[in-house]
């Protein structure tokens, strides 16, 4: 068996096994015994257990990335509002029908991601998925404006909250026989017109404006006062 094809195997073991038993479960001699390969192979591509669960968040976030990628392509004709409603869809979604890898990809205590720089680097980019979505609602303001990253952290925080709640049972305890599927349509479409709508770039704009005249203003009265 090939380097490659092992290590894949050994993360996709891993996944079952956590899957079927909870994390407690993972171990270098279990995840060898299930991918079929010897009890030294995992040594070979992972340096401990932090580094198996970096290998499933980086697998996570990888696919995550393309789904939010392909959401971003198949509606690129929609107006902004409703590329927005859809990624955030996508996005609890994939929480939901990946509990594993999701449970792995937001847990600092169990991945130190500035140890491994390629999961980072994914996860970095599968966010900027979201900021450049919300900025395409907003073409006033710049990517990089820090009003259009709260506002893409907001939206984040709340369809994590969804899947987690759910995942965790607390939303199946509150709406006994809640459909998941429409809860998640209706809160990607409140959140998107939020997300979309907000007018605090607006108000923020107004207050740049109004700062950079009082500035203004300022450096006339000093030049003013230095010339009698």
């Amino acid at each position: 068996m090939k380097a490659a094809e092992a290590k894949k195997r050994l993360v996709a073991e891993s996944v079952r096994l956590i899957d079927e038993q909870g994390l407690g479960a993972l171990s270098f001699r279990e995840m060898s015994r299930r991918a079929g390969v010897s009890h030294q192979t995992p040594y070979h591509h992972f340096n401990n257990r932090e580094g198996i669960l970096a290998a499933i968040a980086l697998e996570g976030f990888t696919r995550l990335d393309a789904r939010l990628t392909e959401v971003r392509s198949r509606y690129r004709r929609k107006p902004p509002s409703e590329i927005l409603r859809n990624l955030l869809r996508a996005y609890m979604n994939f929480a939901i029908e990946n509990p594993v890898h999701y449970g792995v990809m937001f847990r600092p205590e169990l991945v130190d991601f500035q140890r491994y720089p390629e999961a980072l680097a994914q996860a970095l980019l599968t966010f900027q998925r979201l900021v450049d979505t919300v900025a395409a609602c907003h073409p006033a303001a710049a990517s990089t404006d820090q009003w259009i990253i709260e506002i893409a952290n907001a939206l984040w925080a709340a369809a994590h909250g969804v899947a987690t709640l759910w995942m965790d049972g607390p939303l199946g305890v509150n709406l006994p026989g809640l459909s998941i599927a429409s809860f998640i349509d209706m809160t990607s479409d409140m959140f998107s017109q939020t997300g979309a709508k907000t007018n605090r770039i607006a108000h923020a704009k107004a207050k740049r404006g109004l700062q950079k005249r009082s500035d203004r203003f300022s450096d006339a009265k000093t030049t003013s006062s230095r010339t009698t």
